[in-house]
């Protein structure tokens, strides 16, 4: 998140083993197959804080020392995805190469489907004792104080932030078929529900593109992207009538115009409560050039010194090119970083500012090249060498220290209020920033806060849009209807569609047609529809259609078979498989593991344990999905397996090695069992981690 480029702050090798159990949600309820949440009417500015899980570690920040009524929302980064049983993103040209097993907030390991979200660090998250805390609480950890901070401001919103930089491997696998969208959609109702959360917020970096080399991706991801987003809101939707209350979805863009060009941002825009737009890493010690971390808008002398894409990387062409792309200025909350980024080796002519260097400072707060506000605060702003010198074309200020040739960009409070300003003049919605353990003098957020939080907030918009004209329905069959109208007008602009079965809400879409599934066959509805803008105001009804559903019509395609069975461990007694999920047309319901011709195991997720088994023997597993309506698939690719002989050798433990729980190690002439499921990395030695191994 803290990169629109290439970095993010990850966790160190020291993090505890993460992961979480959520059970799907079955949503029982009418929804659309496209179509938007209503946008709340904005009767403020939201001021947006990401608080990273990993601040309560090295650096000693919590959750307790964020002031809550300084922000309107905080973003708690991050959860994952789960798949085949692991999280975590195991290429090693990434900066944590680090899988792990999915478990609940009891650190138990969890066999949950493919593409279900889960805690990224169970002990942090859910686990940790804060003082307050009592035995018999359901959870602990940053999580439960995150809760506590709403009693101080009850107005306070928390969203639980998905994915990153470092964890956005699975995205576009998760976004490319329906059932794991409906996974993914069903696993944040749950998610919401169970940590008391108030929303939820991808961050996918990046779509089509892929970000770090290892990361899924397709070409596909801009389409799949929107639906994506679109089955978690009509999930929310659904969750809200239940709830009583709105559970917002957000996203975290990139400033790139190569993102505006991977995604359907129009169309993202109807769906989401808004967009948090990351304007920052323009530039950074990835480049031989130095230049702004954050410039507010262009240099041309940025360009003539050979600045990478100058005139598009800074905050105003960013802003103007999602505006330029269809996302109302009232959806639009705009990216200030709480940190800079430094250069090493760089001339001192220009004070530094444009000049060649030998890369990214080999010094920093937590990490070399990245420096917190509070420590620059401390120990470089116009100290120990160091001047602060100010750009006031790209409104932002630098410093440089001619002795050692250090060059650090950065955002104080001075660029902040231009940021602000800007804020106002574009009408947007507000601000965001990465991330608060970096401003703990509380300097940055206090100047945020002022200018946003007591300033005047955006426009009332009052006019509410025409009301949609010739609702029709185009198609039906036993549990859906098709619907599609005449586009309402407004004079700001209509962001979505109200559609009624009766007097109940049933959905809203973005455009003006969507398939209305989940009904009952053989039943006569009646349907309306309204349209909405961004400020709330809705429009008189359309004229009501009346459709009868078609009698009811029998499932009987099978789900695809499953692919890519493999074995991933094995014992004297015991067979671990694991397999690609199966496809269907309503979904898959479960698989059957067999052994040889007899059923061996039946599980919901896409890997098992086959135990029981004898020593030195041969096996021959295949795997066949279901349905709800009893349809089987045929069978998967077949896996022959010798199980271990019985009393076989105990190898010696090993670096980068996928461990299984009860799987037996030597270690330095010990043995060890294993506790729990992990990859093991150098300084996880099993004396060193009796988390995770046992001494027998």
């Amino acid at each position: 998140m803290i990169s629109s480029k290439i970095f993010l702050k990850t966790y160190s090798n020291t993090l505890r083993l993460i992961g979480t159990i959520l059970l799907i949600f079955t949503l029982a309820m009418p929804t659309f197959s496209f179509g938007a949440s209503r946008a709340d009417a904005a009767s403020s500015y939201k001021i947006v804080g990401y608080y990273p899980a990993w601040a309560a570690y090295g650096r000693n920040y919590n959750v307790t020392d964020i002031d809550p009524n300084k922000v309107t929302h905080i973003n708690y980064a991050f959860a994952d995805i789960c798949w085949n049983g692991i999280h975590g993103n195991p290429d090693p040209t990434g900066p944590n190469p680090v899988t792990w097993s999915c478990q609940n907030e009891n650190s138990q390991t969890i066999n949950v489907p493919n593409g279900t979200i889960v805690l990224g660090d169970p002990w942090i998250d859910t686990g940790k004792r804060f003082a307050g805390d009592t035995w018999d609480q359901p959870y602990a950890g940053n999580i439960n104080q995150l809760n506590k901070l709403k009693t101080i401001n009850p107005n306070l919103k928390t969203i639980i932030s998905v994915g990153g930089w470092t964890w956005s491997n699975r995205f576009s696998d998760v976004a490319a078929s329906q059932t794991t969208r409906e996974t993914f959609a069903n696993s944040a109702v749950d998610f919401l529900r169970k940590f008391k959360f108030d929303g939820i917020d991808l961050d996918w970096e990046y779509p089509v593109s892929g970000g770090l080399a290892g990361n899924s991706y397709r070409a596909a991801d801009k389409q799949n992207y929107t639906l994506l987003l679109q089955e978690i809101r009509n999930k929310l939707n659904a969750a809200e009538s239940t709830d009583g209350k709105h559970y917002l979805l957000t996203i975290a863009s990139g400033a790139s115009p190569s993102y505006a060009q991977n995604t359907e941002l129009n169309k993202i825009a109807g769906i989401v409560d808004w967009i948090n737009i990351m304007t920052y890493d323009f530039n950074g010690g990835w480049q031989a050039v130095s230049a702004h971390n954050a410039p507010l808008y262009f240099d041309p002398a940025a360009g003539s010194a050979g600045v990478p894409d100058a005139a598009s990387f800074n905050v105003d062409a960013a802003v103007q090119g999602h505006l330029n792309s269809g996302v109302p200025a009232s959806k639009l909350v705009m990216g200030v970083p709480f940190y800079g980024r430094g250069w090493d080796g760089v001339g001192s002519a220009n004070n530094g500012q444009y000049q060649t260097g030998t890369g990214a400072s080999q010094v920093g707060t937590w990490e070399a090249g990245v420096f917190d506000f509070s420590d620059l605060e401390a120990n470089y702003i116009n100290k120990n060498g160091y001047t602060r010198y100010w750009n006031d074309t790209a409104k932002v200020p630098y410093l440089y220290n001619a002795s050692n040739r250090r060059y650090i960009s950065y955002d104080d409070t001075e660029s902040v209020g231009n940021k602000t300003a800007y804020i106002k003049s574009k009408g947007l919605a507000g601000a965001m920033f990465w991330e608060l353990s970096s401003d703990r003098n509380k300097t940055l957020l206090t100047k945020v806060n002022t200018d946003l939080g007591g300033g005047t907030p955006p426009p009332a918009d009052t006019a509410p849009p025409s009301a949609p004209a010739n609702l029709v329905s185009t198609g039906k069959t036993s549990n859906s209807v098709s619907l599609s109208w005449n586009a309402s007008t407004d004079n700001v602009g209509v962001t979505s569609y109200l559609v009624y079965n009766g007097s109940t809400l049933a959905a809203t879409v973005s455009g003006t047609s969507g398939t209305v599934s989940g009904l009952s066959a053989s039943t006569t509805y009646t349907f309306t529809v309204k349209a909405s803008d961004a400020a709330g105001n809705v429009s008189g009804s359309s004229n009501a259609v009346t459709v009868t559903t078609n009698a009811p019509q029998q499932d009987t395609t099978a789900p695809s078979a499953p692919t890519n069975l493999s074995v991933t461990s094995k014992t004297s007694t015991s067979v671990t498989l694991s397999w690609t999920a199966s496809t269907d047309n309503v979904g898959v319901t479960g698989y059957d593991i067999y052994n040889g011709s007899v059923l061996a195991a039946s599980v919901t997720g896409t890997s098992a344990t086959i135990s029981g088994l004898t020593a030195s023997t041969s096996y021959t597993f295949t795997v066949k999905a279901k349905d709800a309506a009893g349809n089987i698939s045929g069978a998967s690719n077949a896996v022959t397996v010798t199980t271990d002989a019985s009393g076989s050798t105990i190898q010696e433990w090993q670096p980068n090695t996928w461990y299984s729980v009860g799987q037996l190690v030597t270690y330095n002439g010990l043995t060890y069992k294993c506790i729990q499921a992990h990859t093991s990395l150098v300084g996880w030695e099993p004396p060193i981690v009796p988390a995770l191994w046992g001494l027998q």
